[in-house]
């Protein structure tokens, strides 16, 4: 049996990709550069996006700023998620866990307006000069508190980054195909499953 539910937030948990492009696109019409085109969410390809996305510490700044205070009025639960997480957070002898990218300030705060009644017990964001996923260093964090065999383990995420995260720290790997995974993830040997609905991740 799993006890520790360790999940990917951006693309796993919630659809957060349209209110970042958005605010990316003003960031650079605010420095004359060239946006990227879109018209809906289903027009943006995330890796499409990420190689897009350039370096330029200033824009990137600007970006950050533009996003934190955007009303992110798209961004939201995938179908299904809250409700598979109440039917997690209803077993005692199960412990929910968030682990991103995402930096630490704005992860704390999305989960906590966005799952308001999902008791996550550990929430892990990124910290400036700390590594990122893959390194196992983030969800270390978490286990570290924990009394839990690593079969007792699981992590569930998007991305073929998220499957070397899990190699990297030795759990299994659940992965979703609704976020912003592509074939590397989902024909990959390591995960233990992959999904095409929330509900899928309760059949361990």
């Amino acid at each position: 049996m799993k006890k520790l539910y360790i999940f990917d937030f951006d693309g796993t948990l919630v659809d957060t990709l349209y209110d970042s492009v958005s605010a990316y696109n003003k960031a650079l019409e605010k420095f004359n550069q060239p946006i990227f085109p879109f018209k809906t969410a289903d027009d943006i390809n995330f890796e499409e996006f990420i190689s897009f996305m350039g370096s330029d510490e200033d824009i990137l700044e600007e970006y950050m700023d533009i996003y934190i205070r955007s009303p992110k009025d798209h961004t939201k639960p995938y179908d299904g998620i809250l409700e598979t997480l109440a039917e997690l957070n209803s077993n005692p002898d199960i412990t929910l866990a968030v682990c991103s990218n995402r930096m630490d300030d704005l992860l704390r705060m999305l989960v906590l307006k966005l799952f308001p009644n999902i008791d996550f017990k550990y929430v892990i964001g990124h910290i400036r000069d700390e590594p990122f996923k893959p390194d196992p260093f983030l969800i270390n964090k978490i286990i570290k508190f924990e009394d839990f065999l690593k079969e007792e383990i699981v992590y569930i995420g998007d991305r073929y980054t998220d499957i070397q995260t899990g190699k990297n720290v030795d759990v299994d790997v659940i992965v979703v195909k609704w976020g912003q995974g592509s074939d590397d993830a989902y024909l990959d040997d390591y995960p233990i499953k992959v999904v095409d609905k929330p509900s899928e991740i309760l059949d361990l």
